[in-house]
């Protein structure tokens, strides 16, 4: 029940800003639409003539996805520079629950909020380049939540170098480089990125929309795969955040700025 009223509580929270901030939020789709006509009139004016449809499904996907990565885990990262900034993180430090909880029940809402412009910017893409993705949600749901654990797991990582750190604004920025450089490079082009996170994942996303396969047709061992390769960073990023908080907490970091 805690659990709960601590994610309704920050989903109104959300909420309240998505509303209050209407402009900020539209300004923000229409620069990542402008970067995505970038992409979709590069590849169709350079690109492999006979690949042009194959490589524009590619792109569409992958740019929504990284929209959705940055979310989670820049978002985290923002979240505790600002409570920082604020002057509200040793506050939420000092509640009863714990803070990685606080932090997850943001987040979540955070996605559950932000779906509403990714799937705007979908739509859009879509329309702009007249290729529709095989948006199959019973299969594209499941392999989506498993892959956002370990995406959460990154999440936590840069919470919790913000906490000892404060200041990290070029940290996430140069991270939004590092993930829209992951999630344009296929597995099959560089297999040694199965093992980092999300990025099978989202090779699984891509065979559902693009390649049209369902759930079912997912060998039982990629399935696995994911859980593990999910859950293992999930558990990296918790261990590194409560390590930072601990440390924020024995230097008294949480009252500074």
């Amino acid at each position: 029940m805690l659990s709960y009223n601590i994610f309704v509580a920050n989903l109104r929270r959300e909420f309240i800003y998505m509303r209050r901030y209407i402009p900020n939020t539209i300004s923000e789709l229409i620069m990542f639409y402008i970067v995505f006509l970038g992409f979709f009139f590069g590849i169709t004016l350079v690109g492999d003539p006979t690949q042009v449809d194959y490589n524009i499904q590619m792109v569409i996907l992958n740019y929504v996805f990284w929209f959705l990565v940055l979310t989670v885990t820049q978002g985290l990262g923002w979240e505790i520079s600002n409570e920082a900034g604020q002057g509200t993180l040793e506050q939420l430090s000092m509640t009863p629950y714990k803070l990685w909880i606080i932090m997850l029940a943001r987040m979540t809402s955070t996605i559950i909020i932000n779906m509403i412009s990714i799937t705007a910017l979908l739509i859009a893409a879509m329309l702009t380049s007249s290729q529709w993705l095989n948006i199959d949600l019973i299969s594209i749901i499941p392999v989506l939540l498993l892959t956002l654990v370990g995406v959460f797991g990154i999440g936590y990582t840069l919470a919790g170098i913000t906490i000892v750190l404060k200041q990290v604004d070029y940290i996430l920025q140069l991270l939004q480089f590092v993930i829209m450089a992951m999630t344009f490079v296929p597995i099959t082009v560089l297999p040694i990125l199965k093992y980092a996170p999300f990025m099978f994942g989202l090779q699984l996303i891509r065979d559902i929309a693009i390649k049209e396969i369902n759930i079912f047709e997912i060998p039982f061992t990629d399935i696995f795969f994911l859980i593990i390769n999910s859950c293992l960073y999930f558990i990296i990023g918790i261990t590194v955040f409560k390590k930072c908080e601990k440390v924020a907490k024995l230097k008294g970091l949480f009252g500074h700025y």
